[in-house]
């Protein structure tokens, strides 16, 4: 379906002019070198120069003037951006390309027509499903069920599901156990002498989908010395609302986050799940100029890690694993170029005797999955899938590692569709299972 969009005449305004347009400081700082070219995935993918960053950054500026309108073409260029980043990796200006196709997409939001339904959907998601651990948890509940029942049967035989919903079914994970989506204790103590105090943070699908990954970091976050606190007010992130343009809700998740967790209360601020930590990263910009929130913001930035950096600065326990490994490890866009965030996962998967680390051409490549990509762009999703899977296979390692759930949804779809016998896993899964296998858990009370 086409996007509509009211063109600036129509509407007798420029969504990109005032405060909540792109930052024009910035855009005058890309020199239109052609660097990020060669690293951006759409580009590579459709050789169009709209489809590259400097395209787009031209783009924006050629709207903020008043040069041309906001019109559908102007938005399909930006839609397709997958906000991976990597042509911040790649620019020799500092051009900071997150910050600008985030608040272009927000200007845009403002004239976008989107069909009600369409709304509804987006309201529902973003500012109810996602913020809600109560509603996540049912919605999950649901999907077991219709995974394991014959209510998938069912509903498919009186054709209840649209038929654009059940083209996404095969990228739908296996729900886990009810008891694998419990919350997390308040508090996780220290295994033996306590040398740090750290607040854990959760996300929200991941609590829910991959419940599995946070108790194994919290695990190995205890065996490391740490007591574990899992403040219970704290709530999504807003990154998936950032990178739709809903940047009210982010604001206003980041705000109850921020009130949730004191950052001086804390050594760190660590979560096992990288698309988070970016957007947490952004707390201190988001709130730089607020009085109240404003230094609170900053400190809270600064201390949230991911659970690899955290364990990789204070030295973890070596450990074997019971089963040799071979692994190749995926790199998620927003740890890699957001965060720069690289030898810290390499160097937990390397403290795991018994593992053997092979490599992976284009590790720091888009997987496809970008958030919500692989359903709003499923066509360009699949076709980076392609690439990726290409490159694992060659790989030829059984395992895969990589430290965001999206990236593990997308990569664990891929192996399925290829009939692939390909485990991915986080990290810090195979950390916990090496630190289980040597009995580092005995007699701790851990969840």
């Amino acid at each position: 379906m086409a996007t509509e969009v009211a063109s600036l005449d129509s509407l007798g305004l420029n969504p990109f002019e005032g405060p909540g347009g792109p930052d024009r400081e910035i855009i005058q700082r890309c020199i239109h070198c052609g660097f990020c070219t060669t690293s951006c995935p759409t580009f590579a993918l459709l050789g169009s120069e709209m489809d590259s960053p400097r395209g787009r950054i031209y783009l924006m500026r050629m709207v903020a003037d008043g040069e041309m309108a906001a019109t559908d073409t102007v938005v399909k260029h930006l839609d397709r951006c997958l906000d991976c980043r990597a042509c911040e990796t790649a620019c020799p200006s500092g051009v900071e390309y997150g910050k600008l196709i985030e608040t272009a997409r927000a200007s845009l939001e403002k004239v976008r027509r989107r069909p009600l339904g369409v709304r509804l959907l987006r309201r529902f998601l973003f500012r109810w499903l996602l913020p809600s651990r109560l509603l996540l948890y049912a919605a999950s509940v649901g999907m077991r069920l219709y995974q394991k029942t014959a209510l998938r049967s069912i509903l498919h035989t009186l054709r209840v599901i649209p038929e654009r919903l059940i083209r996404f079914e095969p990228m739908m994970p296996e729900a886990p156990e009810l008891k694998a989506m419990a919350s997390l204790p308040d508090v996780v103590p220290p295994v033996g002498e306590e040398k740090y105090r750290v607040a854990f943070f959760g996300g929200c699908i991941q609590s829910t989908l991959f419940g599995d990954v946070n108790r194994a970091a919290v695990r190995t976050l205890a065996a490391n010395g740490a007591r574990v606190i899992v403040p219970h007010r704290q709530t999504c992130c807003g990154a998936l609302q950032a990178h739709a343009g809903d940047t009210g809700t982010a604001r206003a998740l980041a705000r109850r986050n921020l009130k949730a967790i004191d950052p001086d209360e804390y050594d760190a601020i660590v979560l096992a799940v990288s698309g988070c930590g970016a957007m947490l990263h952004e707390y201190g910009d988001m709130f730089g100029d607020d009085p109240v929130l404003g230094e609170r913001a900053r400190a809270f930035a600064e201390k949230a890690m991911d659970v690899t950096v955290f364990l990789a600065r204070i030295g973890l326990r070596s450990a074997r694993h019971p089963e040799p490994q071979q692994v190749a490890y995926h790199h998620p866009c927003h740890l890699y170029h957001a965060l720069k965030v690289r030898e810290e996962p390499l160097a937990v998967l390397a403290a795991i005797g018994n593992v053997e680390t092979v490599p992976l051409k284009e590790s720091d490549w888009c997987c496809g999955s970008a958030g919500s990509y692989n359903l709003t762009q499923t066509e360009l999703s699949m076709r980076l899938l392609d690439r990726k899977m290409e490159n694992v296979r060659a790989a030829e390692a059984p395992v895969l590692c990589t430290g965001n759930p999206g990236c593990q949804i997308q990569i664990a779809f891929g192996a399925r569709e290829r009939g692939m016998d390909l485990r991915v896993a986080h990290p810090i899964v195979l950390l916990d299972e090496a630190y289980r296998a040597e009995g580092m858990y005995e007699g701790a009370s851990l969840p």
